[in-house]
Formats: C-alpha cells, structure tokens, sequence
C-alpha cells in the first residue's frame, strides 16, 4: 500500500538535519578537502580540492562534446532518413555544425582556461608571489595547502560579515529576474508551453554529470564569489547550484539561513562550553567537553559525532606524516644514502612471485602513513575544529574590551584579544594597557607630582642650567622617592619637598 507522508511531523532534530543537508537544488559537499592535524604544534593542515578543477575537467570537455554531438546527429539524422545534400534540409546541418564548432571553442576555451599549468611559473598579486594557475582559477583556494592554529577557522567565520554581500548578491539576483518577467511581457523569453509538475532532463553519461555539474559550480561561484570569500570555510566549502527551475534568489536565501544559523549555533556553543561568566556557579567545575555534552542534551543532538578519516601510505609523500617507528630524522638520512637502484636476486625473485616492482622494492625505502579526515561541508569542518580544540585541550575567552572571543594561547594569561577593533589602529591588548596605565595615574598622586617636575627639570637640562648626568641621578633617585610614595612609605608633601629641593631655582642675577 502507498504510504502518504503529507501530514508527516518532523522531529526538531529531524529539522536540524533537514537544514544542514543537500536540498535538490543546492549541494553543500561539492568540494571534497582533507584535513589533517599535528597535535603537538596545535595546528591542523587543509588540503583544499582541486579535482573539480582540473583533473576530472582537463580531458573530459572533448567527450563530453563528442557524447553531445553523436547525440545531435541522432537527433538531426535518423537512421531510417537518407540524407540527400541537394535538399533544402542542407542549410539546417551547416547551422548545426556552425554550433558545433562555436561549443567545441567554447569548450576548448574552458578546458585552455583551467588546464594545470607549472606550479614553478609565478606571479606577483597584491605583492603576494603566486603560482600563474591561481589567477586562473574559479575558486582561488583550490588545490592550496592551508595552515591554521587550532580555532583560528571556528573564529575567522563567527566574525565573518555574511550579511552584507547576501543581501547585496540577493539585490543582483532579484534585478536579473525582474529584468526577465518585463521581457515576457515584451514577448522575449518566452517560456514554452509545456506543462510538467517536474521538469526532466535527461543524463545520458558519467561525463554529462560531471562536466555539466562543472558548469553550475562555475555559474554558482561566479555568482556568490563576495559570499564565499566572506570567510576561509565559505571560499574552500562552496556550495553549488543545480537545479535551474528553481529561481536563484530562493536558493540564495535557503544558503544563506544556513551559514547564518551555523554562525549563532557555533557562537551559542563557545559561550557555553567555554565562557567562564556563563553560569559559573553550575558549569564553573566542568571540563568544555562536559559542557558540550549538556549543550547537546539541551538541543537534542545526539552525543557522537561521524566523520571519515582516512590512511594513506605512501613512500613518497612524507611532509607532515608519520614517519615509521623507529626512524628518526638521522635515520631518515640515511636511507635516502643507502639507496640502492638495482634489485638483488632475492628481491627479483619475490617481487616476480607477488607481482611487485622490484626496482621499488631495491630502493628500501620506507612507508609513511598519513592521516587525514574527508571534509566535505562548512559544519562539518567546524565541528572537526571543535571537537580536535577539545581533545587538546584549547580555550576560549571573551575580550573584554570587544567582547569577542579569541584563542588563549599557552600559560598567557590575558583577559585581551590582540585584534584590531573597528577605528581603531591599536589592538585591544596595547588599548587595554594604555587605559590601564591612564587609571593607575589617575588614582595615584604620586606620578603627575614625579611627572610635574621631571619636565620642569629636562627643560633645565636643555638649556644648560643642569648637567645631564646630574638629571640622570636624579631622575632613578626621584623615581625611587615616588614609588616610596605610592606604597604609603612616605606622604604627598613628603615628596613634593624633596623634588622641589633637588634643584633649586636660581637666583635672579642682581
């Protein structure tokens, strides 16, 4: 029997994840990035996707072309009509090839424009040295390898400012579309007369899904570039945009509620598994990982979480991985010396038995193993931070001049981000220090009267009625007597009458 879901009711967490998944016109996981994290520095490594770039697109353009084309000639020739060139039908297949060729430049243009070129040849943008390909590319991000401190991606997206180039893109999107309804009325884009309660193309291939996927991420990136480049996580997790009957402005709307919920979800969970004025009296004594576990319970989030980590070995690849125990830096020296590039007889014979190289196996080279997690979207890249910060251990504190959080870093105990606030041009550590030392001044009275008279005496000094190391004296002298001062160990008067007797005015010449 067929079930009707109509009146089906979701559970919260249900909704939770209908909010945070693909829809069936937006892809959240188009880009696949692996992260890897070395605990000892407290930093993690972001390899960021290149694929949908470059490797599956520099050779699939052509057959996607070829596919294309067979098709057309299907469509134009059936099998069962005998094409006669004298007849009137001749002009329609120059037309078609005339199209042809314009798709295959423009294919050739796209696969010229996005081919892997040397990672040697650079350039130089905004006085940054990079490599040519970067500029070439739709998303800036892919393909680089991203070092960050642990909570340093968590922080650059809270604060990311999200809402202006949202609303700004929603602005372009809403004209474009205005722009098409007046031309209906003028008789332009006319719709065809098809009435469907779900509009169909077809797939016929891998590589028709691909290389058309390809074109909506361009078409998507292209116009959400301000979004994405709001923050790092934003730029190397793009979402993409399939479906076309479904107007942009909604889909627009449907990602952008979705990075700003992620926004206040990650900020509602550092205040509460980190903040040390929330609630104190009940989450005071617990470690953040115990806090997070009531703030789930508190939303009702399940207590695990699922990521995919994966091992690779590999006796090439060795910056950043784990190298075999019992090797050390000077032992792998060493072996890069003993190399050997001719295989002994035991070696070929065993590398004949299994199949093997046996030139690889001469080079005695050892296996490394690299472990890295498969990271496809924005939450999921925050909550791999999250939860890593946890493991080790990492905290969080609210500046107390921005309110902003920042990452406390070793034994520093600091109660100040070291950020530059808005109109500002110092950061909140040296803005704190300098209001700090403006109210010691103003609640001891012991430096305006130090202060008062090392001015009236370097004025002295430059016009050589002191000497200067006659002032030098005086001066560690004096900042004794107003230290004495300040600890209550003599009075106001006390040291008014010394600084005032150090140097006495001159007489008047007679």
């Amino acid at each position: 029997m067929k079930k009707d879901y109509s009146e089906y009711r979701h559970t919260e967490y249900e909704k939770y994840r209908i909010r945070r998944s693909n829809r069936r016109d937006v892809r959240l996981d188009y880009f696949l990035n692996y992260v890897s994290f070395k605990p000892e520095e407290k930093q993690f490594i972001i390899t960021v996707d290149d694929y949908n770039e470059y490797d599956s697109m520099r050779d699939l353009f052509s057959d996607y072309e070829k596919e294309r084309a067979e098709r057309e000639r299907e469509a134009y020739v059936p099998h069962h009509y005998e094409f006669d060139p004298q007849s009137e039908n001749e002009e329609d297949v120059e037309t078609m090839q005339e199209v042809r060729k314009a798709n295959e430049a423009r294919f050739s243009s796209l696969r010229k424009k996005y081919a892997f070129l040397d990672l040697e040849d650079t350039e130089v943008v905004d006085g940054i040295e990079m490599p040519i390909e970067y500029g070439q590319k739709i998303n800036l991000f892919s393909g680089l390898r991203i070092k960050m401190n642990y909570g340093e991606g968590i922080l650059d997206f809270l604060y990311a400012d999200f809402r202006k180039p949202l609303q700004e893109t929603f602005d372009t999107i809403r004209i474009g579309e205005m722009l098409a309804e007046y031309g209906k009325t003028l008789g332009l884009n006319k719709e065809p007369d098809v009435v469907s309660d779900e509009p169909t193309e077809k797939v016929y291939s891998e590589t028709q899904a691909m290389v058309e996927d390809f074109l909506a991420y361009e078409r998507t990136f292209s116009d959400l570039k301000d979004v994405a480049y709001a923050s790092l996580y934003t730029a190397i997790y793009p979402p993409l945009f399939t479906d076309e009957s479904v107007r942009e402005k909604e889909k627009l709307q449907w990602y952008g509620n979705y990075i700003l919920e992620l926004q206040q979800e990650f900020l509602e969970m550092i205040e509460f598994c980190f903040d040390e004025g929330f609630y104190p009296e009940v989450l005071g004594g617990l470690y953040p990982s115990e806090r997070l576990y009531l703030y789930r319970q508190s939303k009702n989030l399940p207590e695990f979480f699922h990521r995919i980590e994966t091992l690779r070995l590999s006796k090439r690849h060795m910056s950043g991985r784990k190298m075999p125990y019992g090797l050390d830096h000077d032992g792998l020296i060493q072996m890069f010396q003993n190399m050997r590039s001719v295989p002994t007889e035991a070696e070929k014979e065993f590398a004949e038995k299994y199949h093997i190289s046996g030139s690889f196996i001469a080079m005695q080279h050892r296996t490394f193993m690299s472990l890295a997690y498969e990271v496809s979207t924005v939450q999921d890249m925050l909550e791999l931070e999250f939860t890593k910060m946890l493991e080790q251990d990492i905290r969080f504190r609210k500046c107390k001049r921005c309110g902003k959080y920042f990452i406390m870093k070793g034994k520093y105990d600091t109660n100040y981000c070291d950020r530059i606030a808005e109109g500002e041009t110092r950061t909140c550590q040296e803005l704190a220090a300098i209001e700090n030392y403006k109210a010691k001044i103003a609640d001891n009275k012991a430096i305006p009267i130090y202060n008062k008279y090392y001015k009236r005496y370097a004025a002295r000094v430059k016009v050589r009625q002191i000497k200067e190391a006659d002032f030098k004296r005086w001066r560690y002298k004096a900042m004794e007597m107003r230290d004495k001062c300040s600890d209550g160990l003599i009075s106001v008067e006390e040291l008014t009458e010394w600084m005032e007797a150090s140097f006495p005015n001159r007489k008047p010449k007679s």
